[in-house]
């Protein structure tokens, strides 16, 4: 096939012992790969003992951030997951003030500031785990009450699940069941 590029791509020993703590090099590292020799993207990512999935947000990082003069504490500071979510969010004009937001929140509160401006800094995360059957169940109520679908489940569940929430605290509750004689 012409175009692929079959060489083997060399890893430095040093960077694979460090990947951690030289995260902007890896990075780098992983884009060139990613860009040049894309049959070696895996090879390179195991090598960096890094699954496929940091990997190839490791090389999106670097190109966001290829020609920001970030330094290199302050990246390893933030570390790859928020800079990943900075990278994602496409929009370099704001990058600036993202990172210094980033620097003083954790990770989901940054997805927050993005997606809607603010967090709250006193809000609880909940998990919850359900049958396949009570999902379709929750999937279906919180569609009902504004929920939108979206590749990754639900898009504004949260509002959906608080708007069915006051609903049944408001709602007239029901006739308690009658109580079953004993004898």
């Amino acid at each position: 096939m012409e175009g692929i590029n079959k060489t083997t791509v060399e890893v430095p020993q040093d960077l694979i012992d460090h990947s951690k703590s030289r995260l902007l090099e890896a990075a780098s590292l992983l884009r060139t790969v990613r860009e040049d020799n894309p049959d070696e993207f895996r090879t390179v990512a195991q090598k960096l003992r890094i699954g496929l999935r940091k990997a190839h947000h490791l090389a999106q990082i670097d190109k966001v951030f290829e020609k920001m003069a970030i330094p290199v504490e302050r990246a390893q500071r933030l570390g790859w997951t928020k800079l990943s979510i900075i990278a994602a969010h496409h929009k370099t004009h704001t990058i600036d003030d993202l990172i210094d937001v980033a620097e003083s929140c954790t990770a989901h509160e940054l997805k927050m500031h993005i997606r809607d401006g603010k967090f709250d800094p006193d809000g609880r995360t909940v998990v919850l785990h359900f049958s396949k059957e009570q999902y379709a169940l929750l999937d279906e109520a919180l569609r009902a009450k504004g929920a939108e679908p979206h590749s990754r489940g639900l898009l504004g569940k949260e509002a959906a699940l608080m708007r069915l929430v006051t609903e049944s605290l408001t709602a007239t509750p029901p006739a308690p069941a009658p109580k079953k004689a004993k004898g």
